[in-house]
């Protein structure tokens, strides 16, 4: 009786214990390397920081829905942790801003793109094949910001007040670029069949006081 005792020991003290431990994959495969894509809609945003002089805030906030897409390459190791490179494109599009001061508002044309590195934190989901994820990490977003318009009051000669050069009659052309390096967050959910998977993103920026955002859905394969 106490020799059978001994021998049920070991196996129940492996019952208990294997609820509590990684899936066998996660336990060999110590690091995951993958490549994918993505594609989804953006959100292009930016606030007016006096890019018509003339025109002050005559932008407001340009916020403008757009197509997107992604690219990204990163590893999975020790079950629960990743790390992530992405490069996104945001998109491109211009926008007509009601404006109701002096003058007149041609319309405005915003382009944003950058790259970013997450660290990835997977969420212990007993779920098979389904992967529920974090991510935050910095991402060095690029915008490109151009609008034109005019100063004339209504019914007046249009003058040339611009302090650009060739810019005659009062029309003004503004253009800003800058880059950002901002906090950059975001969460998704993946389903993996063999060496691929389908994820679905959210991802957040920072950029221009203000925060564009991608919604997508991508493919990833494993390589390693």
């Amino acid at each position: 009786m106490a020799n059978g005792t001994s021998r049920f020991l070991p196996l129940l003290g492996a019952l208990l214990i294997a609820p509590l431990s990684p899936p066998a994959h996660a336990a060999t495969d110590l690091l995951n390397v993958y490549i994918g894509a993505a594609v989804g809609h953006a959100s292009l945003r930016a606030r007016d920081f006096g890019l018509i002089p003339a025109l002050p805030g005559a932008l407001g906030n340009f916020d403008r829905g757009n197509t997107a897409y992604q690219f990204m390459a990163g590893v999975r190791g020790l079950y629960l942790l990743g790390a992530e490179v992405d490069y996104f494109h945001l998109g491109s599009g211009g926008v007509s801003p009601p404006f109701s001061g002096i003058g007149t508002l041609g319309g405005a044309h915003l382009s944003q793109q950058g790259e970013a590195v997450f660290g990835l934190l997977y969420l212990p989901i007993p779920v098979p094949m389904l992967d529920v994820y974090v991510k935050a990490g910095v991402a060095r977003l690029t915008s490109d910001l151009s609008a034109s318009g005019s100063a004339c009051s209504p019914g007046s000669a249009c003058l040339p007040l611009c302090t650009i050069s060739g810019c005659p009659n009062g029309r003004f052309i503004g253009r800003f670029s800058t880059t950002e390096t901002t906090f950059a967050a975001g969460a998704g959910v993946q389903w993996s069949f063999g060496n691929w998977a389908v994820r679905g993103e959210y991802e957040r920026f920072d950029a221009l006081g203000v925060h564009p955002d991608l919604l997508s859905v991508g493919v990833t394969w494993t390589i390693l």
